[in-house]
């Protein structure tokens, strides 16, 4: 945990989500608690490189949107003091699929290692155990270089953009079938 939360505060620093729902706000101890629940909840594969964590993912086995619902209820107590982190947590429980899937709910390279496979290998990994498994997967994409890194892994639109409420990043929904 005290290598993840900093690896993971700086690959998720510059990100659209998390500038805009934290901008002028401390969010070193909400990544803190936010990962210490996924540790216990979720799963959170990291990458490596000479013993360096340079990339993060947090992943939730669903077989509803109801769990992603309570999430954004406990989000909405642990920000109080922020309400953009608040309406963003409920703009993306309401659109998700109601079926049974694999969600990618973050993913985070640090700045030094973008542009060089880290994204790639941590998808190759973990969408080759959904394949084995049969799971089709979610994910929100917040940017177009995202989007693409996605769509190269055999992810394709799944509805209309959500856009984040006060001038927040326009989010792309993203689906990829089982096999």
């Amino acid at each position: 945990m005290d290598r993840i939360v900093p690896a993971y505060a700086a690959a998720c620093a510059d990100e659209a989500v998390t500038a805009w729902a934290m901008a002028g706000h401390d969010f070193s101890a909400l990544f803190r608690a936010w990962l210490a629940d996924a540790l216990e909840t979720q799963e959170v594969v990291i990458a490596e490189h000479d013993g360096d964590i340079v990339g993060v993912s947090t992943w939730m086995a669903l077989e509803s949107a109801e769990p992603l619902r309570q999430q954004a209820e406990a989000v909405a107590e642990q920000a109080r003091a922020n309400p953009a982190l608040r309406r963003m947590a409920a703009a993306v429980a309401l659109p998700h699929p109601d079926v049974p899937h694999l969600y990618l709910a973050s993913m985070a390279v640090i700045p030094a290692s973008r542009g060089r496979g880290v994204g790639a290998a941590i998808l190759r990994h973990r969408l080759a155990l959904a394949d084995a498994e049969r799971q089709p997967v979610y994910l929100e994409a917040s940017t177009p270089r995202s989007a693409a890194l996605y769509t190269r892994h055999g992810f394709a639109p799944a509805g209309a953009p959500i856009p984040l409420p006060d001038n927040g990043p326009l989010l792309l929904p993203l689906w990829r079938p089982s096999p």
